[in-house]
């Protein structure tokens, strides 16, 4: 896939629109990404895409988080 995010955020919230940033990558390479996260709580998790690997959008095909 050729579409995937270059740097991405990893956001927490515990109201859904109230958001804190627990995690920056910033060598995102298209495949698969573990991202640790300390501390880290909320009811919410989301990505927010920083930086495109290419001109295309941020393709995602699997998202998930393990307490």
């Amino acid at each position: 896939e050729s579409a995937y995010g270059k740097g991405y955020k990893i956001q927490t919230s515990h109201n859904g629109s109230t958001w804190t940033t627990v995690a920056v990558v910033t060598n995102g390479n298209g495949g698969l990404d573990t991202v640790k996260l300390t501390n880290a709580s909320g009811r919410y998790i989301r990505m927010q895409g920083v930086k495109r690997a290419t001109k295309y959008g941020y393709s995602i095909k699997e998202f998930s988080a393990f307490s």
